[in-house]
């Protein structure tokens, strides 16, 4: 946005310029006015417009124009090289052509016209000049190639990554729960036997005999039984899952992730099926506003509406504005949440991007 401003305040002064200057000149000030006006009219539309070459061959032919109204002066090379600077950083190779060759036919017209006002060092700079800009063209466009490319990569890396992650997370989990099933499978129920050995023999022969015995047994089914609880206890699950997410995207991204949780959200209860749909949902999220909007904040709401369903909200900043095409990733996450038996809703605004979702909690296992 700044930029922007910067680069119509120097428009606006280079046309200024040649308005006073045509205007000393007895020149018409009144058409050199709607010709400056419509120049900068048609500068702020080159964002937005979806050909925009055309609006940069329109500069051109507005600058003849205001030759053949006013003079050519030195401003009116300053113009030219204003939109060719322009136009070699924003056009495509192919259009930025088209506008050269246009530009050169135009100064063939001007040098027709104005025959006695050109050199040949003028010529030359004018050519030299040209041959910059396309060159500056040709830079522009495959180091804007090689960053999206990258960004790409870049991408695709994170996401690998953080599969792998998750992927290590399940593994552990899984193996951790199959640990505590075998401890209390084997050594618990061993243990119980045992006890109930001891119990036995204290009956037949006395239990005095067998009270130190019996008490280390239950000493031993109880160590048991809490190894077995800190290993279920440590798997991540639920709500803590996502937070854990928000801050590993966080560390490796290098971005700002603006959680916002309602009262009584950390600690709701979900099943598999939901912790993952809502994990695959902030991650997806996340990613699309990364690759897509390329900001470094987003804004993450978990909350509850009336009937009681939980809510994911992800919203982020886009800039500058592009037509909205739903990918692989947001169908998915739809998909998804409507297995659930939720809704999601997908907008899009001048400068905002927002996912909106929300699924009916049951009772987690």
């Amino acid at each position: 946005m700044k930029n922007s401003f910067i680069r119509t305040i120097i428009l606006s002064i280079i046309w200024g310029l040649y308005i006073i200057e045509s205007s000393l000149q007895n020149n018409s000030l009144i058409l050199l006015i709607i010709i400056y006006s419509t120049s900068i009219s048609l500068f702020f539309f080159v964002p937005v417009a979806k050909k925009s070459y055309l609006l940069y061959w329109a500069q051109l032919l507005i600058i003849i124009g205001a030759t053949l109204v006013g003079s050519l002066s030195i401003y009116i090379w300053a113009l030219l090289c204003f939109f060719h600077l322009e136009g070699s950083m924003y056009l495509h190779p192919s259009k930025y052509r088209s506008f050269l060759s246009l530009t050169i036919i135009l100064i063939g017209v001007e040098m027709a016209i104005f025959l006695s006002s050109f050199t040949y060092v003028d010529l030359i700079i004018v050519g030299l000049f040209l041959y910059s800009t396309y060159q500056l063209n040709t830079l522009f466009h495959n180091r804007k190639e090689q960053r999206d490319l990258y960004e790409k990569l870049l991408g695709e890396y994170r996401k690998l990554k953080r599969l792998l992650y998750v992927t290590e997370q399940h593994s552990k989990a899984e193996e951790r729960t199959r640990i505590a099933r075998d401890i209390h499978d084997s050594v618990g129920h061993k243990l119980t036997a045992l006890l109930m050995k001891i119990e036995m023999l204290s009956i037949q022969h006395g239990k005095a005999a067998y009270e130190d015995l019996k008490q280390l047994a239950k000493d031993s089914l109880e160590e048991t039984r809490e190894a077995v609880s800190t290993l279920k206890e440590g798997e991540v699950t639920g709500i803590q899952s996502v937070l854990q997410l928000i801050r590993k995207l966080e560390s490796e991204s290098h971005i700002m992730i603006q959680l916002t949780t309602q009262q009584g959200v950390l600690s709701t209860p979900l099943t598999n099926k939901q912790n993952i749909v809502l994990f695959r949902s902030i991650q997806e999220g996340i990613t699309n506003a990364m690759r897509h909007a390329h900001v470094r904040e987003v804004k993450v709401t978990l909350g509850k509406t009336a009937q009681g369903h939980l809510s994911l909200k992800i919203t982020n900043h886009i800039q500058p504005s592009k037509p909205f095409q739903p990918g692989f990733g947001l169908k998915n996450m739809k998909e998804r949440v409507e297995e659930l038996g939720g809704k999601i809703d997908i907008h899009q605004t001048s400068d905002e991007f927002s996912i909106n979702s929300s699924f009916p909690l049951k009772e987690a296992e």
